[in-house]
C-alpha cells in the first residue's frame, strides 16, 4: 500500500499540486491538519482533500479559523487587525466549514500491519516524543505489535526511532518551512508497504507572492503578514526584512 503523508497545507494549493505531480499515485492520502490559515487558497485546498478522500485530523489554525464569526472579520477590518485567518473564514462557504468540523482531533489507522495513530501536535506547543514512556500515555489504541505515531505542527521533517517497532513520524509543511530553515519546496513523505520515504517537490512560488501582494493593496494584510510572505513565497533572507515596492512580479504579468 502507498500512503501519501502530508501535513501544514496551509491554504496552499500551488505546493499540493505540486506533490500531487510528484508522485501522480498512490492508494490513500493521510493528511496531520492544518489546512487552511497563512496562505490565499483555503477553498482550493479543502476541495482537494475531499475529491482526493483525504483522511484528515483537526489542526490548531483550523480549529482557530472555525473559531471566527463575520462580526469578528468586520470588527478586525475596523481596528485594522486583518490576518490571514479571516481571510480564509471570508472565502470558505457552509459546506468547507462544514468539512473542518467534521475533522478529528485524532484517527487510529492501519496499513500493512502496522497501527497508526494521527494528530496534529504533542502538546500545547512544538514538544515530541522523546521517550517510550510519553509514547505509550499518549497512544490511543491497542498494543499493537508495530506502532506509529503521525505527527504535523512543527513544519520540520523527521522520523524518530525510539525501538524497532515503535516510532513517530513529521512529513514537514507542504506549505512553507520555519524562519532557520530556507528549503523553500513543498515538504511531505510517502509510506510504501511500511517503508518511509521522505519527499520534496520545487514549484513557483510567484504566483503566491503575486496573490499576498493583491490582498495587502486592497487593504486586507498586515505588513508582517506580508513580510513572511516575501521570506515564505519570495526571496527574502528574513521574515521581517524590509517591504520592496509592491510593483516587482505584477509588472512581469
Amino acid at each position: 500500500m502507498k500512503i501519501l503523508l502530508i501535513s501544514d497545507i496551509h491554504a496552499n494549493i500551488h505546493a499540493l499540486r505540486a506533490v500531487e505531480q510528484a508522485e501522480r499515485t498512490w492508494d490513500a492520502v493521510w493528511c496531520s491538519g492544518d489546512l487552511v490559515d497563512f496562505g490565499p487558497f483555503p477553498m482550493e485546498v479543502i476541495r482537494w482533500m475531499q475529491a482526493h478522500d483525504a483522511r484528515c485530523v483537526l489542526g490548531n489554525h483550523d480549529a482557530h479559523v472555525l473559531t471566527l464569526t463575520r462580526e469578528d472579520c468586520r470588527r478586525a477590518w475596523d481596528e485594522r487587525a486583518w490576518q490571514w485567518a479571516h481571510q480564509n473564514y471570508e472565502q470558505l462557504d457552509g459546506d468547507a466549514l462544514a468539512y473542518l468540523r467534521s475533522l478529528p482531533k485524532a484517527l487510529l489507522l492501519t496499513a500493512d500491519g502496522i497501527d497508526y495513530q494521527m494528530q496534529h501536535q504533542y502538546d500545547g506547543g512544538y514538544g515530541t516524543v522523546e521517550s517510550q514512556d510519553q509514547f505509550d500515555r499518549f497512544w490511543l489504541g491497542d498494543a499493537a505489535p508495530e506502532r506509529r505515531l503521525l505527527f504535523g505542527h512543527t513544519h520540520r521533517r523527521c522520523m524518530h526511532l525510539l525501538d524497532d517497532k515503535t516510532l513517530w513520524l513529521n512529513p514537514g509543511s507542504v506549505s512553507y518551512r520555519r524562519p532557520d530553515d530556507p528549503d523553500k519546496r513543498a515538504h511531505y513523505m510517502v509510506i510504501e508497504d511500511g517503508r518511509v520515504r521522505f519527499g520534496a517537490a520545487a514549484y513557483d512560488r510567484s504566483t503566491l507572492l503575486y496573490k499576498t501582494q493583491e490582498i495587502h493593496r486592497g487593504g486586507r494584510m498586515l505588513p508582517t503578514n506580508l513580510q513572511d510572505a516575501y521570506f515564505f513565497f519570495g526571496d527574502a533572507a528574513t521574515t521581517r526584512d524590509p517591504l520592496p515596492e509592491l510593483t516587482d512580479i505584477s509588472a512581469r504579468r
